[in-house]
């Protein structure tokens, strides 16, 4: 079993790190995972309580793992707020031998980071394709379709509504069906539940839309050069979709 600490504050600011975004948690899991099998081992991460304590968060939390197969699992501690090495000596304290991580790909974009001996972008230059829960008798999906999810609480990943229109029939122009997943589909299995959603996801001929949950729950399921990824002109880039980027994922693609 690897042990591996989450960080306790953020990478660009002084302050906590308490994975606010769907996204943050599903790409936690997601390098678990990655070491995992890269090294044919289970992964347990570490996270102080700041990061679960909402019920959206715990639902969120539970449903990600389960979707691993048992590979990853996490473990919360009743702390928060502390300096990475006090966090870390903290869990030595109760027997736990975990490292925490960096990454060598953004550090330019992170002038808090400090590098540590475990870096942990070399396990995401490619993507798993994981196994999905088979959900098939659960949702009637069509033969040829792409899954998105526009929706975004930070204006700064959103679209425009008139290029939104016009990136939507590209799509339906080269013959794909266009299934909403995530908070604002129709559907109660692809709104609610990660397991359903993943599934439609690793059926899509592509997964298209915003650095966002659903962004990250696709690089469960595709490769990169099947996510591509939506970002206005002078828009915030977080390090994540510069990452997808750097290995694949075509960012605003005008062509299939």
């Amino acid at each position: 079993m690897k042990h591996i600490a989450l960080r306790s504050t953020s990478m660009r600011r002084d302050m906590p790190y308490t994975t606010p975004g769907l996204g943050d948690r599903a790409h936690s899991i997601l390098i678990g995972y990655q070491y995992a099998k890269s090294h044919n081992t289970q992964v347990c991460l570490h996270l102080t309580k700041d990061k679960y304590g909402k019920e959206h968060k715990k639902t969120s939390w539970k449903q990600l793992s389960e979707l691993t197969h048992g590979l990853v699992t996490y473990q919360v501690h009743d702390v928060s707020g502390l300096d990475e090495h006090v966090w870390e000596a903290w869990l030595f304290g109760q027997g736990i031998d975990a490292e925490i991580y960096y990454y060598k790909d953004t550090l330019h974009m992170h002038p808090r980071e400090k590098p540590v001996p475990l870096e942990i972008s070399q396990y995401l230059k490619v993507l798993p394709c994981m196994d999905p829960i088979d959900c098939s008798s659960d949702l009637d999906l069509p033969e040829k379709f792409v899954t998105m999810q526009w929706d975004s609480t930070d204006a700064s990943r959103q679209v425009s509504p008139i290029k939104l229109h016009t990136i939507k029939e590209k799509y339906i122009e080269n013959g794909y069906e266009l299934i909403t997943v995530g908070g604002s589909s129709e559907n109660e299995f692809l709104r609610t539940s990660l397991a359903h959603a993943g599934y439609a996801i690793s059926k899509a001929g592509y997964h298209i839309g915003i650095d966002s949950g659903m962004m990250h729950l696709a690089q469960f399921y595709k490769p990169y050069d099947k996510i591509h990824i939506y970002n206005d002109a002078g828009f915030f880039k977080s390090h994540h979709l510069v990452r997808a980027q750097a290995n694949g994922s075509k960012i605003n693609p005008d062509f299939l």
